[in-house]
């Protein structure tokens, strides 16, 4: 009784759709955007926070590598880096003292100089020890992989224990698709590109749901040449918090 009333309730929605929108175009699921991702560094995985089908948010950790080694690198940077101003600050306090000698006549031109000089190396110093802390703690944060968005985990190359090598010409990656948006796509004819350039209210019908469309993209090269003349790709960005595989079928609907 209940699969009748559902297959009737589908027949209705169908035939309010096609009197409310006067065009309809057969359309494919795909994933809105869909990226491959890696390290910007070589080393060891350490562990694999994720696995394939999982859904990420934003700034999660997907995979992180170990990282000692950069751990005591930054240690001895930050050490250098408060020696080094240590130093500056030291020689500054002697510039400062000669200089006050040399107003009272008691120091020459040349000695005031050579202070200053060396002052100069100190501040040279440390500008040197903050870089290399600044490029030692990029490093750092490199070894942690993170999701650039919110996400779905399509596929990932990364075991724990791996070694990767971000140069290799087969790197290690991992697959993402955005999480809650995805893009209905469809052919339409030169007609429809005409009628779609005021932008109507275009919905997208997925089984029993209705989405509004967010976006519409349309090519501006034809795709395809048939007995109905050129047909050119319509992308439609709509919302979703479900999961969709792509190839999903659905119905591109517009007045």
């Amino acid at each position: 009784m209940k699969n009748r009333f559902r297959i009737l309730l589908l027949g209705l929605l169908s035939l309010t759709a096609s009197t409310l929108f006067a065009n309809t175009f057969d359309a494919v699921l795909d994933w809105n955007r869909r990226v491959e991702v890696g390290f910007g560094m070589s080393g060891q995985v350490k562990a694999v926070e994720v696995r394939p089908g999982d859904a990420v948010a934003a700034g999660a950790v997907l995979v992180s590598l170990d990282t000692v080694l950069l751990e005591i690198a930054v240690n001895k940077a930050l050490n250098t880096k408060a020696i080094s101003e240590a130093e500056m600050e030291r020689q500054l306090a002697v510039v400062e003292r000669e200089q006050t000698l040399y107003d009272e006549g008691a120091l020459s031109a040349v000695q005031l100089e050579q202070v200053e000089l060396d002052l100069s190396r100190t501040e040279f110093a440390f500008n040197d020890a903050q870089l290399e802390h600044s490029r030692v703690r990029h490093l750092l944060e490199l070894a942690t992989l993170t999701a650039p968005f919110d996400a779905w985990v399509v596929d990932s190359d990364f075991m724990p224990g791996q070694f990767v090598h971000h140069q290799a010409d087969s790197p290690v990656l991992i697959t993402l698709a955005e999480r809650g948006r995805y893009v209905a796509k469809a052919e339409i004819d030169g007609t429809a590109v005409g009628r779609l350039t005021g932008s109507p209210n275009i919905k997208i019908l997925l089984g029993d749901k209705t989405f509004e469309a967010m976006q519409i993209r349309i090519g501006l090269e034809p795709i395809a040449d048939g007995n109905e003349g050129q047909r050119y790709l319509l992308s439609v960005q709509f919302e979703s918090d479900d999961l969709i595989r792509p190839g999903t079928s659905c119905i591109v609907m517009m007045p």
